[in-house]
Parts: C-alpha cells; structure tokens; sequence
C-alpha cells in the first residue's frame, strides 16, 4: 500500500514538472516586464545617485555654516571681552 502511494506521488510530481511547459525563450510579456524592471532599476539607482551627491552638498553647506557661526561667536566673545574691560 506504502509502494503504491509512494509511487503515485511520484508520477504526480514528474506530471506536473512536465505540465509547466519549460520553453527556451522567454515570451514577449516576460520580456517587457524584465525590461519594465530593468528601467526602475536604473531609474532607482540614477535617484540614489542624485540623493547622494544632494546629501554631499548639503554636509558641506553645513560645514561652512558651521564655521561661519564659529567665526560670529569668536567675534562675539571678543567684543564682550573690549566691553567688559
């Protein structure tokens, strides 16, 4: 009873390996949706490019500003110090 039950599920697993109906080309949907893919894919990574080279400026923006406060507040401290003495 095992053999028979074992051996029809055998011939059900090959059947429906059979039934998939493996092709050597890929049809013409599968090829506009792996094109359509591709193009978010590089529309993706022209964004992170972007968004990177943004980020990049604005640390550097952020930087200079930074010294320019340093800069106000030297100045600043300075001139509490002439009118304090």
């Amino acid at each position: 009873m095992k053999k028979k039950i074992a051996f029809l599920m055998v011939f059900l697993v090959a059947g429906l390996m059979l039934s998939t109906g493996c092709t050597k080309k890929p049809s013409q949907e599968e090829l506009s949706k792996l094109n359509e893919a591709r193009m978010s894919a590089e529309a993706a990574e022209k964004k992170l490019a972007d968004l990177k080279a943004e980020r990049v400026q604005l640390e550097t923006q952020l930087e200079a500003k930074k010294e320019e406060l340093k800069k106000a507040e030297e100045e600043r401290d300075a001139v509490k110090a002439k009118l304090g003495n």
